[in-house]
C-alpha cells in the first residue's frame, strides 16, 4: 500500500447480509488503503476482507446499556471503545474515518471529536427517521468535514435536520455491470408465467403487501404469474398469511436471503422488479434502493413508486414504470401496460441497463466516494 493514504471504515456491524452495498465501497477502493474497524463481525464467507479489527466489548456493556434504555437512548461508544479506535488509527497511522450510517455516528460523536484526521459520516435513508431529533443530529455538525447520502431526497432531509448543505455530498451506492443477454416479453398469453421478483429486507417500507396485491389483480385479470420474495424481516408471518388470504400460496416464493450465484440467478430468470416502495409512519425512508439498482442492471424493468431517491434513478416511461402513490390499482395498471403495450418491455428493459452503466456502476460510485475523501483531507490540510 506504499504512496496511499490509509483510511478506517467504521461498520459497527460488518457486515449484515442486506448491507453488500457497503461491502463493494469498502472492498472497491483503488486509492486508499482501508482498515475496518467493528464492534461485531458477521458472515465472513459472504464478506471477507482482510483487515478488519474487531473492538472488544467492555464487561460492563450491559448494565450501560440498561442505564441508557432506561432513559430512552441508545448505548454511546464506552470509553475503552473509543480508545481502540484511535489506537488502531495511530498504529495505521489512518487519516480519515468514514462511519457508515448517521445513527451510529450519533453513537459515536465522542470518537469523532477526538479522531485527529479528517472525518465523514453516511447516510442511507433508515437513519435519518424520527427516532432522532434535530438536536440529536446537531452533536454531529462540529465533528465531520462531510456528510454523504446515498440521494437528492436523503440530502433534503438531512438538511431539514439541520446539516450545513454545503458539507452534503451525494454518494450513490453502485452496482457491477455484467454482460446479460437481452430481455425478452414472456409469452403470458399462452400460458407462461410472469416471473415477478423483489429482494429486499420484508419490512414495512419495502410495500411487499402491495406487491401481493398486485399480483392477485393480475392472475384475477388472467395473467399467469408467480413472485419470488427474496429477503427475510419481521414482516415474513403477516406476508405469508396474507399470501395464503388472496389464494397466492402456490404462486409465492419465500426464498429467504441469498446471494452470490443464487440471488444471480434469480436476477436473470425473472421478467419484472417489483419494489413499491413507501415512506413509514416512523420516517423509515429509502435512498435508492440498491437491489433496484442491481435489477436494473440485469435489464430488468422495474416497476416502482416515486418515493424518495427512486425518482433519481427511474424516469417514468423512459427506463422503468413509476405509480405517484403507493397505490395497488394505478401499480397494477402499470405492470398491465408493461405486458401489453407494444415494444414498452423492451425499451425499458434496454434503458435501464444503460442508466446504470452511465450512473451508477461500482467503478463509478467508489471514484465519487474517493474524491469526497481526497476533499475531506484537504478541509483537514491533510493532502
Amino acid at each position: 500500500m506504499c504512496g496511499q493514504s490509509t483510511i478506517i471504515s467504521y461498520c459497527a456491524t460488518f457486515l449484515p447480509r442486506e448491507m453488500l452495498h457497503v461491502y463493494r465501497q469498502v472492498k472497491g477502493l483503488r486509492n486508499f488503503n482501508n482498515w475496518v474497524c467493528t464492534r461485531t463481525r458477521l458472515n465472513k464467507e459472504s464478506f471477507p476482507f482482510s483487515q478488519v479489527s474487531v473492538i472488544r466489548k467492555s464487561p460492563w456493556r450491559g448494565l450501560r446499556r440498561l442505564w441508557y434504555r432506561m432513559r430512552g437512548r441508545r448505548v454511546p461508544l464506552g470509553r475503552g471503545e473509543i480508545d481502540q479506535a484511535l489506537a488502531l488509527a495511530r498504529e495505521q497511522g489512518a487519516r480519515l474515518i468514514h462511519v457508515y450510517l448517521g445513527s451510529e455516528a450519533l453513537r459515536a460523536v465522542r470518537l469523532l471529536g477526538r479522531f485527529p484526521g479528517a472525518r465523514i459520516v453516511s447516510f442511507h435513508g433508515a437513519d435519518l427517521s424520527h427516532e432522532h431529533s434535530a438536536e440529536d443530529y446537531a452533536r454531529l455538525w462540529p465533528n465531520v468535514e462531510l456528510f454523504l447520502c446515498r440521494s437528492e431526497s436523503l440530502r433534503r432531509a438531512l438538511v431539514a435536520k439541520g446539516c450545513p448543505e454545503s458539507r452534503i455530498r451525494i454518494n450513490y451506492t453502485g452496482v457491477p455491470i455484467k454482460d446479460v443477454p437481452k430481455k425478452e416479453l414472456p409469452n403470458w398469453r399462452n400460458g407462461k408465467p410472469v416471473q415477478l421478483l423483489q429482494v429486499c429486507r420484508l419490512i414495512e417500507k419495502k410495500g411487499l403487501d402491495i406487491t401481493l396485491r398486485v399480483m392477485h389483480r393480475l392472475k384475477k385479470g388472467g395473467v399467469p404469474v408467480h413472485l419470488v420474495l427474496a429477503g427475510g424481516g419481521p414482516e415474513e408471518e403477516r406476508l405469508r398469511r396474507l399470501a395464503s388470504e388472496l389464494g397466492l400460496a402456490d404462486e409465492v416464493c419465500f426464498a429467504g436471503f441469498v446471494s452470490g450465484v443464487e440471488l444471480e440467478g434469480l436476477f436473470r430468470a425473472s421478467d419484472i422488479f417489483m419494489h413499491p416502495s413507501r415512506e413509514t409512519t416512523g420516517g423509515d425512508r429509502e435512498g435508492i434502493p440498491n437491489s433496484l439498482l442491481e435489477a436494473m442492471s440485469y435489464g430488468l424493468p422495474v416497476v416502482s413508486t416515486s418515493h424518495s431517491g427512486i425518482p433519481e434513478a427511474i424516469t417514468h416511461n423512459e427506463n422503468g414504470l413509476l405509480a405517484d402513490t403507493c397505490e395497488t390499482e394505478t401499480l397494477t395498471a402499470e405492470t398491465q401496460r408493461l405486458l401489453e403495450q407494444d415494444g414498452l418491455f423492451e425499451k425499458i428493459s434496454a434503458a435501464a441497463l444503460k442508466t446504470v452503466e452511465d450512473r451508477f456502476s461500482t467503478v463509478r460510485c467508489v471514484e465519487q466516494l474517493e474524491a469526497s475523501y481526497h476533499e475531506a483531507m484537504a478541509m483537514r490540510n491533510l493532502v
